[in-house]
């Protein structure tokens, strides 16, 4: 049978009771003080993700516009501005048009059914309220101004995105 002295028990290595509930007691006033941080990190990702889905649907949007209106022989904007019809050189019809705050795409080519392009689509100014044109015809005819003003309500809130592209008609 061993006998234990003071000068083994000075020896052995390990943490006390006493040592483990500080330490678990200051770790837990850390975590409890970096929750607030840590929660206002995820919803600035969460908004700023969203934010970027916006902006990257908008862009697809534009640039679908912008790329059949380039390949078109001729194009119409209607008298309110919310619509454009074109035609390519080889006669196909299309049109890009605004239908109850949806961007709405009838192919010239291909399949015969409208596309959605994009959604929360309005052409009402949100800061002055007054409207203002989706497709513009530029001055001289060769030119055609497309804004999207797209809106979505998403958990973070409702999210804004304006965009505006200067289109070149090049078959005109």
């Amino acid at each position: 049978m061993a006998i234990v002295t003071s000068s083994s028990i000075k020896n052995r290595r390990g943490i006390t009771l006493v040592e483990l509930l500080v330490a678990t007691g200051v770790m837990l006033i850390l975590l409890l003080a970096l929750m607030p941080v840590l929660s206002t990190s995820a919803r600035a990702w969460h908004r700023n993700s969203q934010d970027t889905m916006l902006m990257m649907d908008a862009t697809l949007a534009i640039r679908r516009i912008t790329s059949e209106l380039r390949r078109a022989r001729s194009v119409t904007v209607s008298g309110s501005n919310t619509y454009v019809s074109y035609v390519l050189p080889n006669g196909a019809n299309g049109s890009f048009g605004l239908s109850y705050n949806t961007l709405k795409w009838h192919p010239a080519e291909g399949t015969a059914d409208t596309v959605d392009l994009l959604t929360g689509v309005s052409n009402t100014d949100p800061e002055t309220g007054n409207p203002y044109p989706l497709f513009e015809r530029g001055a001289n005819g060769r030119t055609i101004t497309i804004r999207l003003y797209v809106q979505r309500q998403t958990p973070a809130g409702v999210r804004y995105q304006r965009l505006q592209e200067l289109v070149v008609l090049r078959n005109q």
